[in-house]
């Protein structure tokens, strides 16, 4: 094996950006032909050298778990492992629930456990997106407003709050894609925006990650496709037999799905002006430390 094919294993599945593997691939080439080097002035030949300095250096599965484990906070290995099970755990729960509907046991909780799974697979995936401890703490507070949302449709959670006829339900309104064929619901999505949009900037703030702080567009546009599954696949299977208690029949699901359609283009239009926007914030921000650095480094002539 060269040198360069050792480099390929290496960064093979590492999901690095080409940025970071452009330049460890160039450190790591220069101690191998430096380590190559020294084995040819011992009397090898260049194949010998080059089989001897890669040897050295370790083993290239160790070292990319160990390069991705630095970058990640868990080798890309393991992430990977995390995304397929919570994948293969949301089609799972997706069918069991229809199996057990048609045998007469169906509730909140079997509704949960999709959305939950979802969750974990998301959350793995975004995994690859972060560099630092601050990234993944933000990741951690992507889902709470959504997770408000659920637990009020689903659970009534805050919903009596001040003990009055009218139930508090902002939450559910908000950040709940659900089954509800909400009337008037552009008022909703407008403001659900705006809320995410500081979310977004929140995020940004901390972690200066755009990718890690866009994902709240992302989570909700996935909430809603997913309960658009969900939801779909039961009334495909069941038609109006099938009863939840934040659905009111397939005519009442149906109409809300264009509604549901309009909430993601406005969430991806919403997403793009931000990702484009903190990119040349981002990049005015870099441009700024340059020449902050710059300044600092000049020495003060003599006068």
């Amino acid at each position: 094996m060269d040198i360069q094919s050792y480099l390929d294993q290496v960064f093979k599945k590492s999901f690095l950006s080409k940025r970071e593997r452009t330049d460890l691939a160039e450190e790591m080439a220069a101690h191998l032909h430096s380590s190559k080097e020294h084995y040819m002035n011992e009397g090898s030949t260049a194949e010998q050298a080059a089989t001897k300095a890669i040897a050295s250096f370790g083993d290239p599965i160790t070292i990319r778990t160990k390069l991705t484990q630095e970058t990640y906070g868990l080798s890309s290995k393991l992430i990977l492992q995390f995304i397929t099970i919570s994948f293969l755990l949301y089609l799972s729960s997706l069918f069991t629930g229809i199996i057990l509907h048609y045998y007469d046991v169906h509730n909140r909780v079997i509704e949960l456990f999709p959305v939950v799974f979802i969750t974990l697979c998301a959350m793995s995936s975004a995994l690859l997106l972060t560099r630092k401890n601050t990234d993944r703490w933000c990741l951690l507070s992507v889902p709470i407003l959504f997770g408000l949302g659920y637990l009020q449709a689903y659970l009534g959670l805050l919903k009596n709050r001040f003990g009055g006829a009218d139930s508090f339900t902002l939450f559910e309104n908000l950040f709940f894609s659900g089954a509800y064929d909400f009337s008037e619901r552009s008022s909703f999505m407008f403001i659900g925006g705006l809320i995410l949009t500081v979310q977004t900037l929140i995020l940004f703030i901390f972690s200066k990650n755009i990718y890690i702080s866009l994902m709240p567009f992302v989570f909700s546009i996935l909430y809603t496709v997913s309960h658009m599954v969900v939801f779909g696949s039961y009334y495909m299977f069941f038609g109006d037999g099938f009863t939840s208690s934040v659905t009111n029949g397939y005519s009442v699901f149906a109409a809300g799905n264009i509604q549901r359609l309009s909430d993601i283009g406005v969430k991806l239009g919403m997403c793009l002006v931000l990702f484009f926007t903190l990119n040349s914030l981002k990049k005015r921000m870099f441009k700024s430390k340059l020449q902050y650095d710059r300044r600092s480094n000049v020495k003060p002539t003599a006068s």
